[in-house]
């Protein structure tokens, strides 16, 4: 009876031993367990001098990443911006390999106001590396969509850099600043639109139509391009799995569109 006894105040004193390691378990915190910070909570010396391990989280589409992730988008975007206007050149140039579809006449110029994109004037300018790469290729009409952009409104798609602070830096090459309640600026973002017109002059008609050609450039179920004889063109991005309606963008898509006007 005594060793009965004696056994069940051990089993009874293990049990609370146990139940005791357990509740220290949830209710004490882990330590080690890596945390993430939102990044727009980061000052500006902390976004440029934290550890490139450095989780974040972004509160508006909930992505959770390192900061050396960040620092790496930034570099590319920055490289980008460098190498827009070689590129525009380069997409001018098959125009002059292709020798069909146009080329005959003068040349309709791009406009580049903010109407003819559909975008709010709230949301201009247009960024730097789309104005160069489109004014480089010299063309009538011009879409430009940089890899990593995910879809946000009706007629625009956003790019977005954390990393830039400066809000001279931001709005010389086309962005918008973003600030808090307090001025402090959470980062620059970067507004693509998605759809381009532009009406012109065709001149009169002959017997055989009017006198308008032209030449394009745009990946199938990239966009629907039409040019309209009696003097109109427009392109509009197709919301595809290729240009998905909300998410990033794999790689750099454009459009560019030649029409003359034989006079």
């Amino acid at each position: 009876m005594m060793l009965r006894a004696y056994s069940s105040r051990i089993v009874r004193g293990v049990g609370c031993a146990a139940l005791m390691l357990l509740l220290a378990a949830t209710t004490c915190p882990t330590f080690g367990a890596p945390t993430a910070r939102a990044v727009e909570s980061l000052s500006a010396a902390e976004r440029t001098s934290l550890p490139d391990a450095t989780l974040v989280t972004i509160s508006k589409t909930g992505r959770r990443v390192s900061l050396g992730v960040l620092r790496s988008e930034h570099k590319r975007r920055l490289q980008r911006f460098a190498n827009a206007a070689m590129l525009g050149k380069r997409a001018g140039s098959k125009f002059e390999k292709k020798k069909k579809g146009g080329g005959a006449g003068t040349l309709v110029p791009m406009n580049f106001s903010l109407k003819n994109f559909n975008l709010p004037a709230v949301l201009g300018p247009l960024p730097a590396d789309m104005l160069a790469f489109c004014k480089a290729a010299r063309v009538t009409a011009c879409l430009y969509l940089p890899g990593g952009t995910p879809f946000v409104g009706p007629s625009f798609y956003m790019d977005y850099d954390y990393l830039i602070t400066d809000a001279k830096q931001c709005t010389s090459e086309g962005g918008q600043p973003n600030f808090t309640s307090t001025m402090k600026m959470l980062g620059c973002s970067y507004y693509y639109p998605n759809q381009y017109i532009l009406k012109f002059n065709p001149g009169p008609p002959t017997a055989q139509g009017y006198p308008v050609t032209h030449s394009a450039t745009c990946p199938t179920r990239f966009v629907n391009y039409t040019v309209d004889p009696r003097g109109a063109v427009s392109l509009n991005i197709v919301s595809t799995s290729y240009v998905p309606s909300w998410g990033p963008i794999n790689s750099l898509k454009t459009c560019v569109v030649r029409v003359f006007v034989k006079k």
